[in-house]
């Protein structure tokens, strides 16, 4: 039984196929069900002889699993990419991988393709992509019949165009086929209200051959060359949120004592920074999970 909005998404991606178009653009907030829609798509273009495989994309081996399986529930088959399956469901980065070969296979079948979390491929015509974005737009978006991109937050922090996304001319602003935002998830009872604590700093300053000061963070990255990768490799303002995230823990801990903090790290060696940071200059039990793990969502569950 799907949820209204996947209904009513799965029935607008299809009326849109249909009507000659071959791509659709789905924004839905985190957690609400973009992989159950899209199997569903996939199933109803299937069942009508629109296509004859599918094919899902995904930044992480974690992620391109869990597609795998539900997929194959959906499906009915293995979705494994062997001989007599519908499909497959691989990362991103296996993209460049894929031998000449395979390419001129698929030329052969009409191929849905999903782009799941598509924010984290970059493309626009004046070469600023990152390889993912290039990959997707050059090898695979040419060859198929439909293409469905879904994102749960479709921004970038280096604001460069998202794949397959289109924008609003002059106002930049994305177009979404169909959009199922947190408000609604949250009046729906699919997700969480989330508790959300912004950290800032009013007394930023950066000194060159002169000294500037700004008011805030977004300030200091809109007037200046700095980076948000900057800010979020900086020790004393990471220092400065781990303990306050620290504290804060404990005192939940009052309540639920066997409560943990979740922090999300721009890279590995991020990542180990961090949990440094954490042991050494905070004197907190941490442990590290990353992509190189085995089963990386086990470990944190």
């Amino acid at each position: 039984m799907l949820r209204l909005w996947q209904s009513e998404c799965v029935n607008k991606a299809l009326d849109k196929y249909i009507n000659g178009h071959s791509h659709f653009f789905c924004q839905a907030t985190p957690g609400a069900g973009k992989t159950i829609m899209a199997a569903n798509v996939a199933k109803s273009l299937l069942d009508n002889d629109e296509i004859d495989l599918v094919l899902c994309f995904s930044p992480s081996s974690a992620v391109a699993e869990g597609i795998k399986a539900t997929f194959s529930s959906y499906l009915l088959c293995a979705f494994s990419g062997g001989l007599g399956t519908l499909g497959a469901s691989c990362t991103y980065q296996s993209i460049k991988y894929l031998d000449d070969s395979f390419w001129e296979t698929l030329k052969k079948y009409r191929i849905f393709v999903v782009f799941d979390e598509i924010h984290h491929c970059s493309f626009d015509e004046d070469g600023k992509s990152n390889s993912w974005g290039e990959q997707v737009v050059c090898k695979v978006q040419r060859l198929a019949k439909y293409t469905l991109a879904l994102s749960g937050t479709p921004w970038r922090s280096d604001r460069l165009p998202i794949a397959m996304a289109e924008y609003s001319d002059p106002e930049g602003m994305l177009v979404c086929d169909y959009q199922y935002t947190l408000n609604q998830a949250i009046n729906d009872n699919v997700c969480r209200r989330p508790k959300i604590v912004l950290v800032d700093n009013e007394g930023l300053s950066i000194k060159d051959e002169s000294s500037h000061s700004f008011s805030s963070i977004a300030e200091l990255l809109q007037h200046t060359k700095a980076s948000y990768q900057s800010i979020i490799h900086n020790q004393a303002a990471v220092i400065y949120i781990l303990k306050s995230a620290c504290i804060k823990l404990c005192e939940i801990r009052k309540r639920t004592p066997n409560a943990a903090g979740l922090i999300v790290a721009a890279s590995v060696s991020h990542a180990k920074w961090i949990q440094k940071l954490l042991d050494v200059e905070l004197k907190q039990t941490v442990s590290i999970v990353t992509y190189h793990h085995q089963s990386p969502i086990v470990v944190v569950h």
